[in-house]
């Protein structure tokens, strides 16, 4: 009898462990979330990116904004499901040696994001179904 009382409390535990189980690998939301840059990808290839360019999104403002590498950005953006539009982009305008071609980059990149997606922490933003821009929760 004892056995039997063993193995059934073995039995739940085990289960309880299981069923109560935190899910680790959680999605990211696309709010509340710093997103750093890191690879932009172009016609002329990838290029990983070490500077400190990030996005975060607000979604009560329905805006996002950063740092491109060197000046801070903003833009009003439009979300419906996985699509995303970027509208009225705006920057401060200061010229930053050895990191102002990454910034450019980025800019004319986020111009044609029409899309995103997330994946464990990473955040692609896309134009159909090429990804433009890659980035990595903080």
């Amino acid at each position: 009898m004892k056995l039997i009382t063993y193995m059934s409390t073995g039995l739940f535990m085990l289960l309880s462990a299981f069923i109560m189980k935190k899910d680790n690998g959680q999605q990211q939301s696309l709010y509340e979330t710093k997103w750093s840059l890191k690879k932009i990808h172009t016609k002329q290839g990838t290029e990983e990116v070490n500077t400190k360019a990030f996005i975060k999104f607000n979604q009560q403002k329905q805006s996002a904004g950063g740092n491109g590498s060197c000046n801070t950005f903003g833009s009003s953006i439009t979300i419906s499901g996985d699509k995303i539009s970027f509208k009225d982009i705006f920057s401060t305008k200061m010229y930053c040696e050895g990191v102002q071609q990454v910034e450019d980059k980025f800019f004319q990149q986020l111009n044609k994001i029409n899309r995103f997606e997330i994946k464990d922490n990473t955040l692609l933003m896309l134009r159909d179904n090429e990804v433009l821009l890659e980035f990595q929760s903080e």
